[in-house]
C-alpha cells in the first residue's frame, strides 16, 4: 500500500512538472528562412501601442510569417476592462503595449500566462518580468510639449522661460492653456499620476495635482491625444510620452520637448492572453516582436527608446542620459491604481 501511495505521488509530481514546462513549449512548427511558417494560422491582439505602431508589427508578422491577423485599437484601461470581462472566454491572444503597470496586474489577476521568450536573455532584466508573464519591447518617459509658434507669438515676451518642470505648469498663466489624458481611461496619465505620486509624497503630491488639475483645460481619453492638440496650436503644453512628441515633431509640426526632472516613464509591454482562442501562436508573436530586426523597424515608427541592446539608438537617445526617476515601482503603481484613481477623481 505505501509503495502505491509512493508511485502515485511521483506520477502526480512528474504530471505537474510536464504541466509547468508545457508553458515554454510551442507546437512544432516547420521554419523558412528563420520564421516559422504560420500560414492557416490566425492570432487576435488587443494594442494600446499607437495604431501605426500595433497595424506594422502585425503586417510584418503576416509578411514574414504568413499567419493572418486581426486587431483592436483600444487605450490601456479599456483594453484592460476588455481582456477582464473576457476572463472566462477569452477572444484574443495578446495584449501589445500600453503601460507596463497594467502588465503587472494582469499578472497579479491571473489574465496572462508564463511564457520565456526566446530572446528572453537579450532584454535586460529591467524591462522584462522574471517570471516571464511579460517583456518590453520599448520605453519612453514622460515628457511636456509646447507649441513653439503660439509661445513665441504669445509667451515670449511675458518674461517667463519655456516650462522645463512639472512646477512651472502651475503658473495662473498658463490656465486654460494645459491638455493632458485622464488616469481613468489612459494609462499615458496613469503613469504621470502614480510617478508623481511616487516621486513627491503622497501629501505634496496632492497639493501639487489639484493645483495642476486647475490649470488644464482638457483631460483626453488617449494618451497620445495632448501631442497633437499641442501640435495643431488648440493648446499650448501638453504632457505625455516623448516617443509621442518625438513622431509629432518629426511629421513637421513645430513643437518643444523637455523631460521634466523626476519624470515618470513606462515599459511599452507585450503579454499573452490566458487561455488565448489560438494556442501557441501568441508564443510565436512574442519572439517576433522581441527580435532586433522588428525592433529596429519599430525605432523609425514609434520613436521610442528600444529594449534591446544590440539595436540602434533613436536619436543617440538613451533613459538614462535623462534626469527620469528612476525609482519608478510599476508593481506598486499597480497595487495602488484604485485608491490613485479615487484620489485624482476627488480632488477639488
Amino acid at each position: 500500500m505505501k509503495i502505491t501511495k509512493t508511485v502515485y505521488c511521483v506520477f502526480l509530481i512528474i504530471m505537474c512538472l510536464n504541466m509547468l514546462a508545457c508553458n515554454d513549449k510551442k507546437e512544432n512548427i516547420t521554419f523558412n528562412d528563420g520564421y516559422p511558417n504560420l500560414k492557416g494560422k490566425h492570432i487576435v491582439v488587443y494594442v494600446a501601442s499607437r495604431d501605426e505602431v500595433g497595424s506594422a508589427i502585425l503586417e510584418l508578422f503576416k509578411e514574414k510569417t504568413g499567419c493572418t491577423y486581426e486587431y483592436l485599437k483600444m487605450s490601456t484601461q479599456e483594453s484592460l476592462s476588455r481582456i477582464e470581462s473576457e476572463r472566462k472566454d477569452p477572444k484574443a491572444d495578446i495584449f501589445l503595449g500600453g503601460t507596463c503597470d497594467v502588465h503587472v496586474l494582469m499578472k497579479k489577476e491571473n489574465l496572462s500566462e508564463k511564457y520565456i521568450s526566446e530572446n528572453y536573455d537579450s532584454i535586460p532584466e529591467k524591462y522584462k518580468d522574471r517570471e516571464g508573464y511579460w517583456i518590453g519591447f520599448e520605453v519612453s518617459p514622460l515628457s511636456i510639449a509646447i507649441n513653439s509658434d503660439r509661445w513665441e507669438k504669445e509667451f515670449a515676451n511675458k518674461g517667463i522661460a519655456m516650462p522645463k518642470t512639472y512646477e512651472d505648469l502651475l503658473n495662473p498663466i498658463y490656465k486654460g492653456e494645459i491638455v493632458i489624458a485622464d488616469p481613468n481611461t489612459s494609462g499615458t496619465a496613469y503613469t504621470m499620476l502614480a510617478s508623481i505620486i511616487q516621486s513627491m509624497g503622497e501629501d505634496k503630491a496632492k497639493e501639487f495635482l489639484k493645483k495642476m488639475k486647475d490649470n488644464v483645460g482638457e483631460f483626453t481619453t488617449n494618451g497620445y491625444t495632448p501631442a497633437q492638440k499641442v501640435a495643431t496650436g488648440e493648446y499650448l503644453i501638453g504632457i505625455n510620452f516623448l516617443s509621442d512628441q518625438l513622431l509629432i515633431k518629426d511629421s513637421g509640426f513645430n513643437i518643444v520637448t523637455n523631460v521634466p526632472k523626476d519624470s515618470g516613464w513606462n515599459i511599452d509591454a507585450i503579454s499573452k492572453i490566458k487561455n488565448g482562442p489560438n494556442g501557441d501562436i501568441g508564443k510565436y508573436f512574442i519572439d517576433f516582436c522581441t527580435t532586433k530586426e522588428v525592433e529596429e523597424t519599430l525605432n523609425n515608427i514609434s520613436f521610442a527608446m528600444l529594449t534591446r541592446q544590440d539595436t540602434r539608438d533613436i536619436g543617440g537617445i538613451k533613459l538614462n542620459q535623462l534626469d527620469i526617476y528612476n525609482d519608478y515601482n510599476f508593481v506598486k503603481a499597480s497595487n495602488d491604481r484604485e485608491w490613485l484613481i479615487n484620489m485624482w477623481n476627488n480632488l477639488n
